[in-house]
């Protein structure tokens, strides 16, 4: 019996230092392993990725993180409230810093790099990052061909083709498991009508699947390989112990809050609600409470539904007047996968209407534009 536990053992470690191995080059060169106790105060970070530069047609150049800035991201990682709150910027933003002039926020990667990235993202949030992150699009394909593929419900046919980019995107409508050259695709296309913004909102999505899909045990097997992957093309002023104390607060599995920055369409791109960016900054950077109780009547609904779902939509939108709310039917080409109410603001209406509906909310970007609040309709829809 002691030989069988013995061998047991042995095949334990066997395995265990199998699943690590791929960790072994990333921690040398970083030295960071998580803190057990994670972060004990908020740090806020500057995220983005840098669009390939090159030098020649066709011919892409080595990496050096001073692309055009993609995929901009303010994040607040919050031990205290247990959460991580990620502000998505369209890159279409328009900003100005002394000495620059007017300028959309992405191009002040090429002019001056992460620091001037920090410093045009301030100017138009009023939040200062401490620290930044910045990723090349490699690392993104990388990181979902070692985790095996990720599963996305593609909402609408993409086609799209830059041969000089070395951008081909070609999918079809459905679930399915997108490798990483067809996932940053899905991430990057917006030939579309709402553009850099559907394709924000296509990104949030991707992101809470993806976090799921790390915490899943496939997900946990695979993870080492994928940070090994994706260490090569990273760039950051996190120092050691800040890495680590990252790595401990996010074992604890923390709430996500995905955000869109509040605005519209206009003037060329994108222009922000002051009013509605402010509330936004008070609640989830600066910690300032949820305030009190809040209204549903007389606010718009946006009800998202797919084909097959005319007369369930019907029913939500009967059920939804009755609560004194405005309706906005919402038709697309895929049925929503569940059921949830989605808000892009502090949550508490989508904390009311979820109550009412018995039905989950989230605090996403991925609402519709122009509406209070948006629910999904999925098979599991109360109407």
């Amino acid at each position: 019996m002691r030989r069988f536990f013995l061998l047991g053992l042995l095949a334990l470690l066997v395995a265990l230092g199998l699943w690590a191995y791929p960790l072994l080059g990333p921690v040398v060169r970083q030295g960071a392993l998580p803190s057990p106790e994670g972060l004990t105060e908020p740090l806020t970070l500057l995220v983005y990725g840098s669009s390939p530069e090159y030098s020649g047609y066709h011919k892409r150049a080595p990496e050096r993180f001073r692309g055009l800035a993609d995929a901009i991201l303010l994040v607040r990682l919050d031990p205290w409230a247990g959460r991580v709150v990620v502000l998505s910027i369209p890159r279409d933003t328009w900003v100005s810093l002394p000495g620059y002039g007017w300028h959309k926020v992405n191009a002040y990667s090429p002019l001056g790099g992460p620091e001037l990235m920090k410093r045009a993202v301030e100017a138009l949030t009023g939040v200062r990052a401490e620290r930044y992150l910045v990723v090349s699009t490699e690392a993104l394909r990388r990181a979902v061909d070692a985790l095996g593929g990720v599963r996305v419900c593609v909402e609408k046919p993409m086609r799209y083709r830059d041969s000089a980019a070395g951008l081909s995107i070609d999918l079809e409508p459905g679930c399915q498991v997108l490798n990483g050259a067809q996932a940053e695709g899905y991430l990057r296309f917006r030939k579309d009508a709402l553009g850099d913004i559907g394709r924000i909102q296509r990104q949030q999505a991707f992101f809470h699947t993806l976090k799921e899909e790390l915490l899943s045990p496939k997900g946990l097997l695979r993870l080492p390989r994928a940070v090994a992957a994706v260490e090569p093309y990273v760039q950051t002023d996190l120092t050691r112990k800040e890495r680590g104390a990252i790595l401990g607060f996010a074992m604890k599995r923390p709430e996500l809050v995905s955000l869109l920055l509040p605005g519209r369409f206009g003037g060329g791109g994108w222009q922000v609600d002051r009013e509605a960016l402010a509330e936004l900054l008070a609640l989830y950077f600066a910690g300032k409470g949820e305030g009190g109780e809040v209204a549903l009547g007389g606010r718009l609904v946006a009800v998202v539904y797919g084909p097959g779902q005319e007369a369930l939509a019907k029913r939500a939108r009967e059920g939804l007047h009755a609560l004194g709310l405005r309706v906005l039917l919402h038709p697309i080409d895929l049925a929503p996968s569940r059921t949830e109410v989605l808000e892009n603001g502090p949550g508490l209406l989508a904390k009311a209407l979820s109550a009412e509906l018995g039905v989950p909310y989230r605090i996403s970007g991925e609402a519709v534009l122009g509406a209070d609040l948006t629910l999904r309709l999925g098979g599991d829809a109360p109407f």
